[in-house]
């Protein structure tokens, strides 16, 4: 162990044992935190020592800090050290950098990037079966998210590996699951330690000086280190020093000995970036860098990457920041222009470098056109997060250009950003019209009043334009969000019949959408299962994959209401196929979804959440899917009875009757009648306006249910004539699964004190449950109807109750007035035992037995002993 990683034996150890687990399958992922010069780099080259000894490949990366560094770079760099690192074909079979280009025409960047990444760590999962691996990545803090993603993903099977990955960065990173070794400064007897292992006698007295000076940083202690050595001050006493405390003033003083030439080129480099290819900067720099080249190497102010033989790079990133920080500005524009033109690598590269040297009308010209460069590259390689940054440098240089904006706001709404999408269409809608209004689609909420103002805008400046039919289109699915059922049902009608007259396949897919919006799957099915499967059809010929994604959800959800759980599962698989060929992260999270409702509905709870839990964390970008998790989660607690997760303050802020509802179920579950009845009055007021869209049958039947719960008698009644349509359909969907409607109705009807009605939707509920196989939802349907004929029919009651044995009350509905003799009979008995055999089981005479199966038929209304073998609850 060398002197740099004086202070790091801990870490070194740790890393070890970390190493020897990776050997034996069991892989893990570290991440190496402190700051800038702390010794990440020295522990990780430690690591590599020794894992190479001990016969494991070694592939590195690192992440970048400048614009123009691609996505997964540090991991293209990786995958790339193969070569470098001599390992053999057998070594890395299936690993290379293709595995990371971003392809798919039609694809959104979260599919593609998916795909990568499961890619990638299918590659190095197989490749490490062969040879055990440890891949490093330095810098993470620099790292872009899709590099990120794939540490996260590889980390959720890692532990099954043998692969071992170490990750260095200056911020602590978000890995779950990563072990962090913080390294932090030197303490004085440290600092005391790494001067003694230098080869010169140090005095005493510097130690504390150095660390003073240096906070105990490694990197600043070496470089001072390192002057004083040079300077042969090391062995005297510390007397007047007038030592810088900055790292700008140590590098000025280590380059002030190199040639003027090497001076200049480490500007150009400085300019270039924290890595340097040899060929490019010999290129940029005025005569050529060779000579000047070996200069600085040798001067340890460069150093050879032993990842990348054709590259250098700076010693440490802040002697970059300080050499570039020295350059006066003509310097700096020179160098970047220079590069510029020397550059045959990505487009992004290049336009960093011509950006930074946009002085002028000609210079501004050519960044735009770098730029523009850049971001339709990005867009091809579906990094939409790239091509926004790029199109925005486009427009610092050329704000005028609606074309390049339409262009951001296309990228930025792929990429999610929709705040800046919708920005970029206000500013050029009255320009261009209806392709500003229908940039955005398929989102609502909080943006669609200012979506509708686009759509208005578009539609005064386009009255009668071919793409009328999608403006409307767009209008109305946004106008039923806005609760305007009425003008929404109209508008969509209007924009199918145009769309049907234009043919075009584009147009109906937006039609076809925004009238399935104003559909209430619950009453309007036919027509849902109708639209459904048009979709499907309409997503060749339109070249819209996401047609048949959102038909494939619909019809999943008709399944489900209908109870046609043999159709789901084969709707389910359809939906697992297109999956799989687009490789989408939003059509895996409803995939996860479907599974999760189909473990609850057959009962699998513990597969239901863990299920639930995936998709929660497929659609962790996306803020409703956490609201639908939480949705999903409150009818898994029906049956669990765990409402510990529950959290009302995740809805806190939102006015939507379905927000207001799950508030309400959700302080059912935790015994909160206060908010429950808060809850009942503002959805009191909310039901007229309801509009018939899939979330109405779920406000008024879970309100129901409140109502009769908190004792809002008049509202009961209401909610019960308004849900009465829906009786014989479930309200069971991919979001939430509350079961048979006809149980809510039950429960309704016996809140209004009507028994017969209330016992009749309840005995359907059971039936419908049991017909569809759905034992969890049975078990909620019989202790409700157990709970309505207690008084009326106590035998019926104690037996449904007893069939719902792992719900909260049957056990106090199932008991009975039997004495524990009389119940231990009464087994025997229901086991089918004769009185004989009861009374030679227990030394009881015949007699006794007789004397108390009379008295357990009597308590029980039943009037012959075949009875009580048919009451399960008494079998041993």
């Amino acid at each position: 162990m060398g002197a740099a990683l004086v202070g790091r034996v801990a870490e070194v150890v740790a890393l070890d044992r970390l190493r020897a687990g990776a050997e034996r399958g069991e892989g893990a992922v570290v991440l190496v935190t402190g700051e800038a010069g702390a010794g990440k780099t020295a522990l990780v080259e430690e690591a590599a020592a020794r894992a190479s000894a001990a016969g494991m490949a070694i592939l590195a990366g690192r992440a970048d800090p400048d614009e123009g560094a691609p996505a997964f770079w540090p991991w293209t760099r990786l995958l790339s050290s193969a070569e470098a690192m001599q390992l053999s074909p057998a070594d890395v079979r299936g690993l290379s950098p293709e595995l990371l280009v971003l392809s798919g025409e039609g694809e959104s960047v979260a599919a593609a990037r998916f795909r990568a990444v499961q890619r990638t760590v299918v590659a190095l999962r197989e490749a490490a079966e062969v040879r055990p691996a440890l891949l490093v990545i330095e810098d993470l803090h620099w790292a872009d998210e899709g590099s990120l993603a794939l540490i996260r993903a590889l980390g959720r099977e890692i532990g099954r590996t043998r692969l071992l990955l170490i990750g260095t960065s200056r911020t602590d990173v978000d890995l779950d699951g990563a072990e962090v070794f913080a390294l932090r400064p030197w303490d004085v007897g440290s600092v005391g330690a790494y001067l003694d292992g230098l080869g010169h006698r140090a005095h005493g007295s510097w130690a504390a000086e150095i660390h003073r000076l240096g906070g105990g940083n490694p990197l600043y202690t070496r470089e001072l280190a390192r002057l004083l050595v040079r300077e042969g001050r090391l062995g005297r006493p510390v007397g007047d020093l007038e030592l810088p405390a900055g790292l700008r003033r140590l590098v000025a003083r280590r380059t002030a000995p190199l040639s003027a030439a090497c001076r200049g080129m480490l500007g150009v480099a400085a300019a270039y970036g924290s890595e340097l290819d040899v060929v490019v900067l010999d290129r940029a720099v005025e005569g050529g860098g060779g000579e000047v080249l070996a200069e600085a190497v040798a001067a340890g102010v460069l150093v050879d990457d032993p990842w990348a033989p054709s590259r250098v790079r700076f010693v440490h990133e802040l002697v970059r920041e300080a050499l570039y920080e020295e350059l006066g500005r003509d310097e700096r524009i020179r160098a970047h222009e220079a590069i510029a033109g020397a550059l045959d690598g990505t487009k992004a590269e290049i336009a960093r470098h011509r950006v930074r040297a946009a002085v002028d009308a000609a210079s501004r010209e050519r960044a735009v056109a770098a730029c523009v460069a850049a971001a339709r590259e990005a867009v091809r390689g579906l990094d939409y997060r790239e091509a926004v940054h790029w199109f925005g440098r486009a427009l610092e240089n050329n704000p005028g250009d609606a074309a390049l904006r339409l262009e951001r706001a296309e990228a930025a709404y792929r990429e999610g950003s929709l705040e800046v999408a919708l920005a970029d269409c206000a500013a050029i809608v009255d320009e261009v019209g209806a392709p500003a209004a229908l940039v955005i689609r398929g989102v609502a909420g909080p943006l669609a009043p200012a979506l509708m103002r686009l759509c208005e805008r578009a539609l005064e400046r386009d009255p009668a334009g071919p793409r009328r039919a999608e403006l409307l289109a767009q209008y109305a699915f946004l106008l039923a969000d806005e609760r305007d059922p009425a003008a929404a049902r109209r508008i969509s009608a209007e924009a199918m019949r145009l769309a049907e007259d234009s043919g075009r396949a584009d147009a109906l897919v937006a039609a076809v959408h925004a009238r399935h919006q104003v559909l209430d799957p619950a009453a309007d099915g036919d027509e849902v299962i109708e639209l459904a499967e048009r979709s499907c059809a309409l997503a060749g010929p339109s070249g819209r994959p996401d047609a048949e994604l959102w038909g494939r959800v619909w019809l999943l959800d008709a399944r489900l209401i209908r109870g046609e759980l043999t159709e789901f599962d084969a709707e389910t698989a359809r939906l697992a196929g297109l999956a799989d060929r687009l490789g989408w992260p939003v059509a895996r999270w409803h995939l996860l979804r479907a599974r999760a409702a189909r473990a609850l509905i057959g009962g699998r709870l513990a597969e239901a959440r863990e299920l639930a839990e995936q998709a929660r964390e497929a659609g962790e970008r996306d803020s409703t899917a956490y609201h639908l998790y939480l949705a999903f989660r409150c009818g898994l607690s029906e049956h669990t009875e765990d409402w510990s997760w529950a959290d009302p303050a995740a809805f806190a802020h939102d006015d939507m009757p379905i927000a207001v509802a799950q508030v309400g179920i959700m302080a059912r579950g935790t015994g909160d009648r206060d908010v429950a009845t808060e809850c009942t009055r503002r959805l009191r007021v909310a039901l007229d306006r309801l509009p018939a869209d899939p979330r109405r049958p779920f406000v008024v039947v879970m309100t129901g249910e409140l109502a009769a719960w908190t004792g809002d008698r008049e509202l009961v009644r209401d909610c019960y004539e308004r849900a009465l349509p829906y009786a014989g359909r479930y309200l069971n969907s991919m979001s939430s699964c509350q079961g048979a409607v006809d149980r809510s109705l039950g429960i309704m009807a016996g809140a209004l004190g009507a028994a017969g009605e209330a016992e009749k939707h309840l005995a359907a509920a059971v039936a419908m449950e049991e017909r569809i196989g759905a034992p969890s939802f049975a078990a909620l349907a019989r202790l409700a109807y157990a709970k309505q004929v207690r008084e009326s029919d106590p035998r019926l009651s104690r037996r449904l109750a007893a069939e719902a044995p792992q719900l909260k009350g049957a056990a106090e509905l199932a008991r009975d007035d039997l004495t524990p003799r009389e119940r231990e009979i009464a087994g025997l008995v229901a086991e089918g035992l004769s009185n004989r055999a009861v009374a030679e089981r227990l030394f009881l005479s015949e007699r006794t037995v007789e004397t108390h199966v009379r008295n357990v038929l009597g308590k029980l209304g039943l009037t012959r002993r075949t009875d009580l073998r048919a009451a399960s609850q008494y079998r041993h």
